[in-house]
């Protein structure tokens, strides 16, 4: 998958590369046909993710406005099998778990743009929206009787977490050719978080857990470039 994904940013870089000799090296860098997708710079210069682990792609409508959008989705389904046979006093034990989890983040924003010869400064904001689910069940098991017997009852928990808000951001960007542009760019977000859950608490009991949350965060500065098409 990563040899994959260097293969494809290759192909891109020299895409570009053969766009920007024929484009007229006197003519406006960005314009209301200008679109693009985005990478992060990350140690070594390796490439990653910068908006969205997806897809982070941004749609110019004039030389100066944009919109650009964030996705990314993440999960993981695992089925897993503990043995324990440290306990001499008894025969063969394992335990059962299944665990399952989704998260889903979408960004957003409306950036402006003001040129400066080869570069451009931007600044916007916009809606920030996360969600993620999680399941896992557990029970353990005895081999006594020749059979997996189960010696446990079976235990679940269920989570969830949803939070919205408003992202502001403002950057540089400096345009290498007429279809590459590194850029630099400082994020700060306004936030609410609910979480709920529920969880094996004594016997067969659970327990429920709601939490709100209200934050500003600071998102830092990060760097990267723009392959545009």
């Amino acid at each position: 998958m990563k040899s994959l994904s260097q293969l494809i940013l290759l192909i891109m870089f020299v895409f570009s590369i053969l766009l920007a000799n024929d484009k007229d090296s006197t003519s406006t860098l960005i314009n209301d046909e200008s679109q693009c997708l985005q990478f992060q710079i990350g140690s070594n210069f390796n490439l990653g993710s910068f908006q969205g682990s997806t897809i982070s792609y941004k749609k110019h409508i004039s030389n100066s406005r944009a919109y650009r959008v964030g996705i990314s989705i993440s999960g993981k389904i695992e089925d897993r099998i503990d043995f324990d046979n440290s306990d001499t006093d008894s025969l063969d034990f394992r335990q059962i778990t299944d665990y399952d989890n989704l998260g889903i983040e979408l960004t957003g924003q409306y950036l402006k743009y003001l040129k400066h010869k080869y570069s451009y400064f931007y600044y916007g904001y916009g809606p920030k929206v996360i969600y993620s689910r999680a399941y896992q069940k557990y029970y353990s098991e005895d081999y006594i009787t020749g059979d997996w017997e189960r010696s446990s009852d079976l235990r679940k928990y269920y989570g969830y977490s949803i939070q919205v808000g408003l992202e502001l951001v403002a950057g540089v960007e400096v345009f290498l050719t007429n279809s590459i542009s590194i850029h630099g760019e400082y994020s700060e977000d306004i936030s609410y978080k609910r979480t709920w859950s529920k969880q094996p608490y004594t016997g067969n009991d659970y327990r429920t857990i709601n939490i709100n949350e209200y934050s500003l965060d600071f998102g830092g500065v990060k760097f990267g470039c723009s392959f545009y098409f």
